[in-house]
């Protein structure tokens, strides 16, 4: 048996541990702080939010850390006796080493796992003591600089043009405007159709959700056929980052049978849109795994052969090549890496499993499920390379997958 079978293996054995003590390791009411309002959360967000998932940390199932000694907050959950805290902290960078430092105390010895943590925040978070490794880079636009014009950009200028000569038109929804319920039922009926493809559910740890409860910064564009008359062939959510005068594009959806070239028409348009408004730069997000560059690497070499083998063998399920190719054809100005850090040597299955679980458990439990029907027993799957390779993608997946097609 390999050693990539055997890490897959332990980490499944952990999970069933896990699971079978989580009520142990959960975390006690009595030792949580009181929480702050959403208005404060959006005032800070709005002064400090520099990471593409600064916003998503204001929805979703989540506990917020504040210290009377710095100005913001991190957000986190617990999740197998570890604390996983989404992405930067947002508070003044000079501030994050003390905001960290003092949630440390807090959880008393309890380990701490943080992942989408930015270079801007890297050394604060080793000068509290935490190991990292990186886990993909982000796909940066400089809104000043892009352009279709170019050679390199001849497909995404085709798959344009294709679209609208097919009568697809890009334009802005107020989802909270009068008479918009139409729409936003239609935007409901899309999502759910793209979201049954994929036997997922909307998430909000740091993955945004349509967010049509209740006005936010959300902006929504839409794709429309028939020169704007027609239904919704596809649209996208964005996000404001606050601190760098941008926008993430996060929630990507449409139909399984939209126009060719709609998603290309959306983001170019989209990014068109916000240039002409001022706004600086663009993210259209992680992609999980690749571009694994980092010589700190080598410090990890069983994750890292995980991570590898995920990303150039398997592409039946979750195709982390295919995700790249799609955001590197449209040449990112720059490409951000991110980091994944834990307050201990080495990164255990137990840590994993607690950021699969606040991540994504929807994508881990329903590949077991989907497995389970196909060969009853999880040893029995697991005498499968293909099975204990589709474990290890999903374990992958849920851990790092931050955007998709």
């Amino acid at each position: 048996m390999s050693t990539l079978q055997t890490s897959v293996l332990s980490a499944m054995q952990s999970v069933r541990t896990f699971r079978r003590h989580n009520s142990a390791l959960s975390f006690s009411s009595s030792s949580l702080k009181p929480q702050p309002t959403l208005a404060n959360l959006e005032s800070w967000v709005r002064l400090y939010g520099s990471n593409s998932s600064s916003y998503v940390l204001l929805e979703g199932s989540k506990r917020y850390f504040t210290s009377e000694n710095v100005d913001g907050f991190l957000a986190y959950q617990i999740s197998a006796g570890i604390a996983v805290i989404a992405g930067d902290p947002v508070c003044p960078p000079d501030q994050a080493s003390l905001l960290l430092k003092e949630f440390v105390r807090f959880m008393k010895g309890r380990p701490i796992c943080v992942y989408q943590v930015s270079p801007r925040l890297l050394d604060g978070f080793r000068h509290c003591g935490f190991a990292d490794v990186q886990i993909g880079k982000e796909a940066i636009f400089d809104l000043r600089r892009f352009t279709l014009a170019g050679g390199e950009m001849e497909l995404v200028r085709a798959a344009t043009n294709k679209a609208t000569r097919e009568g697809v038109v890009v334009v802005e929804h107020n989802p909270f405007a009068a008479g918009a319920e139409l729409v936003n039922q239609e935007l409901r009926e899309v999502s759910a159709e793209w979201l049954k493809t994929r036997g997922e559910r909307e998430l909000g740890f740091l993955l945004g959700s349509l967010g049509m409860d209740q006005p936010t910064a959300k902006r929504y564009f839409l794709a429309r056929s028939g020169k704007g008359a027609g239904r919704i062939e596809g649209f996208i959510v964005c996000e404001p980052i606050y601190g760098r005068n941008g926008y993430y594009l996060d929630v990507t959806r449409r139909r399984s049978d939209a126009v060719r070239g709609v998603m290309e028409l959306l983001t170019t348009d989209i990014f068109r849109l916000l240039r002409d408004e001022g706004y600086e730069m663009a993210s259209m997000g992680l992609a999980p795994l690749a571009l694994l560059d980092d010589p700190d690497l080598k410090k990890h070499p069983r994750l890292t052969r995980l991570m590898r083998f995920a990303y150039e063998q398997v592409n039946d399920t979750y195709d982390f090549k295919l995700l790249y190719r799609y955001k590197a054809k449209y040449h990112p100005h720059a490409w951000e890496t991110r980091y994944l850090c834990f307050n201990r040597q080495r990164l255990s299955p137990r840590m994993l499993y607690a950021a699969v679980r606040v991540r994504n458990a929807t994508t881990l439990m329903g590949l077991l499920r989907h497995r389970h029907n196909e060969i009853r027993g999880f040893q029995q799957k697991l005498k499968s390379w293909k099975h204990a390779a589709s474990f290890a993608i999903g374990v992958c997946s849920a851990l790092l997958s931050s955007s998709s097609l």
